[in-house]
């Protein structure tokens, strides 16, 4: 039931647009999460050819990626530099951990 400030919805936070596109339905846990995981996959795929494609694709993730686009960079917004630190570093301790 989580619904952002900015009307992102469920544990993926999936602004409902970007659902419809993804033929997912926000509201459902299971579904919600697919379609962020292929939102995601896609972005990634979108940024290999560059320097720091994770830190490319959760900025596009978290801010939208048109902008990341226009900028060639992850946006100087609190929100989202923090985002993307924070994942990388959950992503690191997480590798270390389960030692893949």
């Amino acid at each position: 039931d989580a619904v952002s400030p900015s009307g992102a919805i469920g544990l993926g936070q999936l602004m409902p647009f970007t659902a419809e596109g993804l033929a997912v339905n926000p509201w459902d846990p299971q579904d919600n999460l697919k379609g962020a995981a292929r939102m995601l996959a896609g972005l990634l795929k979108g940024w290999q050819s560059k320097l720091d494609p994770r830190a490319l694709a959760l900025a596009s993730y978290n801010a939208g990626p048109n902008l990341v686009r226009r900028l060639q960079s992850i946006p100087d917004y609190p929100e989202t530099t923090n985002y993307v630190y924070f994942i990388g570093f959950l992503h690191h301790y997480l590798s270390r951990a389960t030692g893949t």
